[in-house]
């Protein structure tokens, strides 16, 4: 079972990485008996491994907070939760690897993107001109400002946001940590990214401390 680590973030929330090596016919076994697993049927072929392996991960971290049969659910916005646990969740995954943060006291964010060319492609409509000049248009870096922007818009976790002007991103004075900033007409709110590079992949995340 390739579960490559659990972090205890601190007294309330885990974070976990998982290595998707796995069939599709080996990642349903290790799934709870409990889970309906008929979601999948929305998510494309080639996609199929990495999301179970992503509710794999899921379930094993959900063994730190409870034994008791619970099922993931996801509100009205897409965020997912677990509603019995009043457990706090996001979930990202790539071809390679699966990240998953829970929290049962803060709304959290994760993101987990493979490092490549193709942020660099885009990078015109999710960076702001000082975002550029931070980024430098390198490869890595611009992946990880657009990883730090996916782990924002999962934790704000409303709709209508543009990357480039609701979601802003600057370095942090400590290592890796990036300072991010949503701003909306009703809201400016600062968030403290953490980062971390592995296996060619960019990890983000970030839990809200201001909600209790």
């Amino acid at each position: 079972m390739p579960l490559l680590q659990i972090q205890q973030l601190n007294q309330h929330a885990v974070l976990g990485i998982w290595q998707t090596q796995e069939t599709l016919e080996e990642l349903l076994s290790l799934l709870p008996a409990h889970v309906n697993v008929s979601e999948i049927d929305q998510v494309h072929d080639k996609r199929r491994r990495e999301w179970l392996a992503s509710r794999v991960l899921v379930y094993t971290l959900l063994g730190q907070f409870t034994t008791t049969p619970t099922v993931l659910r996801k509100n009205e916005n897409g965020k997912p939760y677990f509603e019995e646990q009043g457990l706090h969740v996001s979930i990202s995954h790539s071809p390679y690897l699966a990240a998953v943060i829970i929290s049962a006291k803060h709304e959290v964010g994760i993101d987990i993107e493979l490092v490549s060319q193709k942020a660099l492609r885009v990078a015109g409509k999710f960076l702001s001109e000082a975002e550029k000049v931070y980024t430098a248009l390198d490869e890595t870096q611009t992946c990880l400002y657009w990883s730090a922007k996916e782990t924002l818009y999962k934790l704000y976790s409303r709709k209508r946001l543009i990357f480039k002007d609701n979601l802003i991103l600057c370095p942090g004075k400590d290592q890796n940590i990036l300072e991010g900033q949503v701003i909306t007409a009703d809201l400016s709110k600062l968030y403290q990214i953490r980062f971390e590079f592995l296996q060619n992949h960019v990890l983000t995340y970030c839990i809200d401390y201001t909600q209790t």
